[in-house]
């Protein structure tokens, strides 16, 4: 397996779970801090900052500080462009029908 394969690999690894998606979506619409991510996704802070440790640490997302607050964007585009094609690809109702 190549290193392409292994970079894609972590990379689905990174986003394949629903909390994470979710946080990517919220995203999607612009900087947020941690607390905002947290209310947009009902869950504790705690669970909201370990997956955006995930998502920081392959490279998706950017964080900065600013005064006692870290707010968190998508590193670029090109994972706007990875969402809309995600639901293109696994649209609500093929889940809905998946899980019946």
């Amino acid at each position: 397996m190549g290193a392409r394969h292994e970079a894609q690999a972590e990379f689905l690894q990174a986003v394949g779970q629903a909390t994470r998606l979710r946080i990517l979506e919220v995203l999607a619409e612009g900087e947020r801090c941690v607390c905002d991510i947290q209310v947009a996704v009902g869950q504790r802070q705690s669970n909201v900052s370990k997956h955006l440790a995930i998502l920081r640490r392959s490279g998706i997302l950017i964080a900065r500080r600013e005064g006692g607050r870290i707010l968190f964007r998508l590193r670029n585009g090109r994972i706007q462009e990875f969402l809309r094609r995600l639901s293109d690809v696994a649209p609500r109702d093929f889940l809905l029908v998946r899980h019946e």
